[in-house]
C-alpha cells in the first residue's frame, strides 16, 4: 500500500512506515490482524485486551482533531473497525462464528444457521430434533416456575442450560484444536449454542420478574 500522505510504501500497519501518517481501513482485514494477535480460538484475554487498548490510544480520533482531513476520517474508520473486532474476538461465541465465517461458514441469523456449499449455493443447516425437543421441554418448565412464581426453580433451569452451554462450548474448543478443525461439529454445536443462549435470555426476564413478584425462594416478606 503507498501512504496517502507521503506517497512511499506504508506497510501493512495502521500507520505509515515512513511518515507515521495512519492509513485508510481495509473493510477486509481479519479482524485478529486488526487487534494483533494470532489467529485462532484459543486466544489470550488480557493480551487481546492489552492490543486493543495500546492500539485505541493509537487510533484514537481525538489525536487526529487537527489533522488533516484524510487522517481523521482514516482514525475513524480504524476506530470503528477495531472496536467492532474487538467485540467479535473477545466473546467466545462470537469468535468461533467469525472463524468459521473465514472458512466460508456462516451461522447467520436463521435459526439453524448455514453455509455455502462447494457450489457456492448457501445451504442450511439442519436443527437437530432432539434439541429442538430439549428447548420445548425446558421452556415448558420454564413457564410452569413461571405460573408458580417459583424462583428458585427458575434459577434451577438458568443453572442446568449454563452448565449445558460450558459443554458445548468445551466441544467447540476441541473442534478447532483438531487438525484439520471440525468445521460441521463447530457449526452444529455453534446451532445448539444460539438455542441455549435465547433460552437464557428468556429465563433471566422471567428470573426478574417473578423475583420483583416475591416468588417462592424469594426472602422478601
Amino acid at each position: 500500500m503507498i501512504c496517502w500522505s507521503c506517497q512511499k510504501a506504508a506497510g501493512d500497519g495502521a500507520l505509515c512506515a515512513a511518515c507515521n501518517a495512519v492509513q485508510p481501513s481495509d473493510p477486509k482485514a481479519d479482524y485478529f490482524r486488526v487487534l494483533g494477535v494470532r489467529q485462532a480460538f484459543a486466544v489470550d484475554l488480557s493480551e487481546l485486551e492489552r492490543q486493543y487498548k495500546e492500539t485505541t490510544k493509537i487510533l484514537h480520533p481525538d489525536r487526529f482533531a487537527r489533522a488533516d482531513a484524510r487522517a481523521r476520517r482514516a482514525s475513524l474508520e480504524r476506530s470503528v473497525q477495531l472496536n467492532e473486532a474487538w467485540r467479535t474476538i473477545k466473546d467466545p461465541v462470537r469468535r468461533a462464528e467469525y472463524l468459521l465465517s473465514l472458512q466460508g461458514v456462516d451461522i447467520g441469523e436463521s435459526a439453524g444457521g448455514g453455509r455455502l456449499d462447494q457450489s457456492g449455493a448457501y445451504a442450511t443447516l439442519p436443527v437437530p430434533q432432539v434439541l429442538l425437543m430439549e428447548v420445548l421441554e425446558l421452556r415448558e418448565a420454564l413457564a410452569e416456575a413461571q405460573a408458580n412464581k417459583d424462583v428458585r426453580e427458575v434459577e434451577a433451569l438458568i443453572a442446568k442450560v449454563r452448565s449445558r452451554l460450558e459443554t458445548v462450548m468445551a466441544d467447540v474448543a476441541k473442534g478447532f484444536l483438531a487438525s484439520p478443525p471440525e468445521l460441521s461439529i463447530i457449526a452444529a454445536r455453534l446451532v445448539t449454542v444460539r438455542y441455549y443462549r435465547r433460552f437464557l435470555d428468556e429465563a433471566r426476564l422471567v428470573s426478574e420478574a417473578t423475583a420483583d413478584g416475591g416468588g417462592k425462594g424469594n426472602d422478601a416478606g
